[in-house]
C-alpha cells in the first residue's frame, strides 16, 4: 500500500498538465471528507482527479474518515423490509429470507442458489452462483478484509451430509476472493470444518470470522467459539468467558465500538463481556442491560452513555443505563421512507416478513472489475 506522500508524488505526474489552481495536498484533504455520490461525479472532473479517488490508498483513506465520522456523531444504519409476496413459478432463488451481513461499506445477501455482494453506495454488484450443495436449508456466509492481501472474502460453510440421530456430518468451506486475479475469479475450497457450525450470522473482526459450534451434533463439545483466518485460511478455537454458562444459554457473537464482545441471554437481563486479548483469555463484562421482562433482545448498537438494543421484528429499543429503563424509539414498519427519485413510500398494510437493520458506513470500496485509471501507472 502506497504512502499519502508517494501517493501525492504520482498524483501530481498525472495532473502535470493541468493548472496549479489549488495545492495538491489539500485537494486530497478536500476529496477525502466528501460523500461517495460526490466523488463518483467528481471522477469525471478530470484524470487526475479519477486517478487519486480510484486508487486503493484513498479508497481505504476515505473508509477510515467515514468511520471515525460515525463514531463521533450520531452513527448511520442500513434497514432493508424483506416483503412477502405471491410466489412467481419456477422462482428458486428466494423461495427464504435471509439475514444480512456488513463489512466496510458492502453487504452479502444470501439466497436459496446464490451469493449477492454488493455496495449500496456505488451501486456496484456481485453476484455469486452456490456451486456446492448445502444439505441444511439454512445459508452459512461470512465476509471479511484479509489483513494481509487487503482484498475482500466470502466464505461459504455448507454441510454435504447431515444426521441429527447419529450425529454424523460433514461440512465443507468455499472462499471467493473479490478483486482477485484469474486464479481468484472462482470458488475454492478449503481445509473442512472441524466442528460443526451453528447456522445463522457470522462476525467478522480484524481479519477472521468467528462461528458458534452446533452442539447437538457433539457429543463432547469444547466450550469456545470456532474462529476462520481469512489470511491463512485456517480455523481456531477461542474460549468463552469463565463466567458463562454457554449450554442451553443463548449467545450472541457481536461487535460493538470496534471490540468483539458475547452477548449472554438471562432470564430479565443481558451481560456483554467484551475481549480484551486477540487469543480469547481476558474478557471482561462490559455492560449489564436490565429488561422489563424476558423478552428476547438482541443488542444492536452502543452510543456514548447508553445502549440501543433492537428486538426481533420491528420495534427498535432504547436504553436508559442510568435510569435502567427500557423504552420504544421508533417502529420500523411504521416509517416513511424519502427517496427523491420514487418519492415517499412505506409498508403499512404491506405482508413484512422482517426488517434487516445494520450498522452503515458508506466507502468506494469495488466489488466487481471496472477499468479506470490507477495510480500505480
Amino acid at each position: 500500500m502506497k504512502s499519502s506522500p508517494e501517493m501525492l508524488k504520482v498524483y501530481k505526474r498525472v495532473r502535470s498538465r493541468t493548472v496549479h489552481v489549488v495545492p495538491d495536498e489539500i485537494v486530497v484533504e478536500i476529496l477525502v471528507r466528501l460523500p461517495v455520490k460526490a466523488l463518483t461525479r467528481f471522477k469525471s472532473v478530470s484524470k487526475a482527479w479519477c486517478a487519486i479517488i480510484s486508487d486503493p490508498f484513498f479508497i481505504r483513506l476515505h473508509l477510515q474518515q467515514q468511520s471515525a465520522k460515525n463514531q463521533e456523531q450520531a452513527p448511520s444504519f442500513l434497514i432493508i423490509p424483506h416483503t412477502l409476496y405471491k410466489a412467481i413459478d419456477s422462482e428458486s432463488e428466494f423461495e427464504s429470507v435471509y439475514p444480512m451481513l456488513h463489512c466496510d461499506g458492502l453487504f452479502v445477501l444470501p439466497t436459496d442458489t446464490k451469493v449477492y455482494v454488493f455496495n449500496p453506495a456505488t451501486h456496484d454488484v456481485l453476484k455469486l452462483r452456490n456451486d456446492q450443495k448445502d444439505e441444511w436449508f439454512y445459508p452459512t456466509v461470512g465476509l471479511g478484509l484479509d489483513l494481509l492481501t487487503s482484498k475482500y472474502k466470502v466464505a461459504r460453510f455448507f454441510y454435504r451430509s447431515l444426521n441429527f440421530k447419529k450425529r454424523a456430518y460433514s461440512m465443507g468451506v468455499e472462499i471467493f476472493t473479490i478483486g482477485g486475479d484469474g486464479v481468484d475469479s472462482c470458488w475454492s475450497t478449503v481445509e473442512d470444518c472441524p466442528f460443526p457450525i451453528f447456522p445463522g450470522v457470522v462476525v467478522y473482526f480484524k481479519g477472521s470470522l468467528y462461528l458458534r459450534i452446533w452442539y447437538e451434533l457433539v457429543e463432547r463439545p469444547p466450550q469456545e467459539f470456532l474462529r476462520f483466518n481469512l489470511e491463512n485460511e485456517t480455523f481456531s478455537l477461542m474460549c468463552y468467558p469463565e463466567l458463562l454458562q454457554p449450554k442451553g444459554k443463548h449467545l450472541d457473537l457481536i461487535e460493538l465500538c470496534g471490540e468483539l464482545c458475547v452477548a449472554q441471554c438471562l432470564a430479565e437481563q443481558i451481560d456483554i463481556w467484551m475481549l480484551r486479548s486477540d487469543d480469547g483469555h481476558e474478557w471482561v463484562k462490559q455492560y449489564v442491560i436490565r429488561l422489563p421482562d424476558a423478552w428476547n433482545f438482541e443488542v444492536f448498537s452502543v452510543m456514548p452513555n447508553d445502549v440501543k438494543i433492537i428486538r426481533w421484528g420491528s420495534c427498535l429499543y432504547h436504553y436508559d443505563d442510568a435510569q435502567k429503563d427500557t423504552r420504544e424509539m421508533v417502529r420500523l414498519d411504521r416509517l416513511r421512507y424519502m427517496n427523491s427519485k420514487v418519492d415517499s413510500f412505506d409498508f403499512v398494510g404491506q405482508e413484512i416478513f422482517l426488517f434487516n437493520i445494520l450498522p452503515y458506513v458508506e466507502s468506494l470500496i469495488p466489488v466487481t472489475k471496472k477499468r479506470h485509471h490507477s495510480l500505480a501507472k
